[in-house]
């Protein structure tokens, strides 16, 4: 929906602008490495795992558990430092020598480049419980497009997960079977910035923003309409897969954070940033919450560092992640 071809943007309700104060004071973290199940003989995949939160993610899967992880990211060189001064930061903190990490080599900014990845996958692993939807883009110079000409944020944050998942899910439903209900799940990590989304989480119109201008609002509009698609698609997993009765699909906000996702900011916004924002470490509590509590169920949503909450109103919508889903089906058809 429009306004003069500008997409309209819900109001906050309290609840929302609740939550979105919460991610400046969020509450210490009481689910930690102490709670996590040992995970032993599993297999994990972090996409983004080499960096950011990904990166302390994997690190605390790496130091408390005993399953095996691959990181799925497009940096070879830079991944393999990220696994070996992990693999030393794991030795140090939690006097143990880790399970060797793997590494994936994939853009999610290019569609073409995720098959042979997920083929390599299943190349050296026979089972997939639990993935950890990760990487991301923010904010990134106007006009950024991906391979296949979308938009950066809506084309990595969003296609290029969903062909991932959608590739993986075969092996994934598979091995769900023979868990116990809720040990395989799917946590896409989303943000708050899903509340500054156009309405329904869409900007149909102009998926783009081509022919918006480009300000500080339409910057975060941007940024959140990504998010918010992938809160949708995390809704919308359970509906368009009915078998899978052992899933749990979630997603989150991991809470406002130090990382290296903030790179496309301005001077100010990262002055602003260094006050306003947490140790990364902190995002991987929120992340393993919602890949480990007992009490998170499909649809859930989490923020900053591990507690339930709520989605904007609008994308509980069946009929807006329905539509979203048959869209990400029919643009990732042809790399299937």
């Amino acid at each position: 929906m429009t306004t003069n071809n500008l997409p309209i943007i819900p109001s906050r309700t309290f609840a929302d602008w609740k939550q979105m104060l919460h991610g400046f004071w969020p509450s210490k973290a009481t689910f930690t490495e102490k709670d996590y199940p040992e995970f032993k003989d599993k297999v994990i995949i972090v996409t983004g795992g080499n960096t950011g939160v990904g990166y302390e993610t994997v690190k605390s899967l790496a130091g408390s558990t005993k399953a095996k992880i691959y990181i799925f990211s497009r940096n070879k060189e830079k991944t393999l430092k990220a696994i070996e001064q992990i693999e030393l930061e794991v030795a140090k903190e939690y006097k143990i020598k880790p399970i060797p990490i793997g590494f994936i080599q994939t853009d999610l900014g290019d569609l073409t480049s995720i098959k042979p990845a997920v083929n390599e996958f299943l190349s050296k692993e026979s089972r997939l419980d639990l993935i950890i939807l990760n990487a991301g883009v923010m904010m990134p110079p106007p006009g950024s497009k991906t391979k296949q000409g979308y938009e950066l944020q809506l084309g990595t944050n969003v296609l290029g997960h969903f062909l991932l998942q959608r590739l993986l899910d075969p092996i994934f439903i598979k091995t769900s079977f023979n868990n116990p209900p809720g040990v395989s799940r799917i946590v896409w990590v989303a943000s708050t910035a899903h509340q500054l989304a156009p309405l329904g989480g869409i900007f149909w119109e102009d998926k783009n923003f081509d022919k918006v201008p480009y300000n500080s609002n339409t910057k975060m509009q941007l940024y959140g309409q990504s998010k918010a698609a992938d809160i949708l698609l995390a809704k919308a997993w359970p509906r368009f897969n009915p078998d899978a009765k052992n899933v749990i699909s979630t997603s989150l906000c991991p809470g406002y954070l130090q990382t290296e996702l903030t790179r496309h900011s301005s001077a100010f916004e990262l002055f602003l940033g260094k006050l306003l924002t947490w140790p990364r470490r902190n995002g991987a509590y929120t992340e393993l919450y919602a890949a480990f509590s007992p009490n998170i169920k499909n649809g859930d949503y989490s923020i900053s560092f591990g507690e339930p909450s709520h989605v904007r109103k609008d994308l509980n919508s069946i009929e807006a992640g329905d539509k979203l889903w048959d869209w990400c089906v029919k643009e990732t058809n042809p790399y299937v």
